[in-house]
């Protein structure tokens, strides 16, 4: 009789052995191994038999001869009979070697390191530098009115703030804390006909919120996109107001930006 336990386990799986091998040793097992693993009340047991020569003897069959006198006093998770050849290794020095190679190495976390890098890599291009090219501003460097001129080729437009200064009140998120709160009110003429006015803060939380920052509230928020316009001359007309909160401000300017995928 063989047994394999740690030491939690040993008078368990004696009791096992003592129960069992009685029952085997009548059906003709003439070696009866046990591996045993975990601890007392959740365990998993391995029974290995070896036939004496001459004696014919199903798995199944052995098997439910164990369960029929598997100890009540044992709670288990699982249990198995099989042949001796069939038991989970036991030898401490092939344990330590599996162990071993089981333990991450320094390709491993360089491939799961490139492997994480990729998907990073997309968010900051699309939420930090996913800007389109610039188009034009019209400078603010506090409350009042500016303007900008360009001519449209039809495609898609994004408005942005170039933001920095200070203010005394919490915003109430992370990402709303590094915006200064301006509003904007914006003409939109275009071929000298008025065809679009907008009302827009910069501290309002959208859907896609994409920051552009070096130190907070030193940002370039997204607005959102300006409405479809045809080909022509385009001219905005922007009155910038910072909220009663902000203490400084050095920039608040509007910039028009190249429609970009959000």
């Amino acid at each position: 009789m063989t047994i394999h336990a740690p030491p939690a386990m040993v008078e368990c799986t004696q009791l096992l052995e003592a129960t069992i091998t009685p029952r085997l040793n009548a059906l003709g097992v003439e070696h009866v191994e046990i591996v045993a693993r975990g601890v007392p009340r959740s365990a998993r047991y391995w029974v290995g038999y070896r036939l004496a020569p001459g004696v014919q003897r199903t798995q199944r069959e052995l098997a439910e001869e164990v369960k029929l006198y598997f100890p009540g006093a044992l709670s288990y998770m699982m249990l198995q009979v099989v042949p001796v050849e069939r038991l989970p290794e036991t030898d401490p020095g092939i344990l330590e070697e599996q162990k071993r190679l089981r333990r991450p190495t320094w390709q491993m976390f360089v491939f799961f390191g490139v492997l994480g890098a990729i998907p990073l890599t997309l968010l900051l291009g699309f939420t930090v530098f996913g800007r389109g090219d610039l188009i034009v501003s019209a400078p603010l460097r506090g409350a009042g009115a500016s303007e900008a001129r360009f001519v449209s080729d039809g495609k898609s437009l994004a408005l942005w703030a170039s933001l920095d200064g200070s203010f005394s009140r919490n915003a109430g998120s992370k990402t709303l804390n590094k915006i200064l709160p301006v509003h904007y009110e914006i003409d939109v003429v275009h071929e000298g006909k008025l065809v679009h006015h907008l009302s827009i803060d910069t501290q309002v939380g959208r859907a896609s919120q994409k920051l552009n920052c070096t130190m907070a509230p030193d940002c370039e928020v997204y607005l959102e996109d300006l409405p479809p316009l045809g080909s022509g001359p385009v001219l905005l007309k922007v009155q910038g107001t910072p909220r009663e909160d902000v203490t400084r401000v050095t920039d608040m300017s509007l910039l028009v930006r190249k429609g970009t995928f959000f």
